[in-house]
């Protein structure tokens, strides 16, 4: 058995445990699901009880909503009901656009790593843009860890 060559850095690499480098970029929605809710009177009722919340809320409610709506269009099978923005680390958000590097989507009782970055508009009544990149299934030891919970959908 060979030994493999040294890295840049110096240390020997070993290259069948070490995963090539995939670098995937987000999906850009090209229908925004948030736009519709004015069309439906659940929709209209559901708008009305979200503008009782702070703005901040209101963008994190309408952007986790946006995420579960693309999803569940994306990947039917999984059937996605619930995402949250904070599940591995604080999300960002400047003015009107929320960015969750670390967000979480569950279906099936299962969770899946999320990122999506999402821009309301300006009357905070709906998406603008919409961009995601859904991750690996996070493992039950690390559900745990974050407390995400198990068992169905939660509202």
């Amino acid at each position: 058995m060979s030994v493999p060559p040294p890295s840049p850095s110096g240390k020997a690499t070993d290259r069948l445990t070490q995963a090539p480098s995939r670098q995937r970029e987000m999906v850009e929605a090209r229908t925004l699901y948030t736009s519709r809710l004015r069309d439906t009177a659940l929709g209209r009722a559901s708008l009305a009880d979200l503008a009782l919340a702070d703005p901040e809320e209101q963008i994190f409610q309408l952007c986790t909503y946006e995420a579960v709506e693309q999803l569940r269009r994306e990947h039917p099978d999984r059937r996605f009901d619930y995402a949250i923005a904070e599940a591995r680390e604080e999300a960002t958000l400047s003015g009107l656009a929320l960015e969750a590097k670390g967000a979480a989507i569950q279906g099936r009782d299962r969770w899946y790593d999320l990122s999506f970055r999402c821009e309301v508009a300006s009357d905070l009544m709906g998406v603008t843009a919409f961009s995601y990149l859904l991750g690996a299934e996070i493992t039950r030891p690390e559900r745990d860890d974050l407390d995400l919970p198990t068992g169905g959908p939660v509202h």
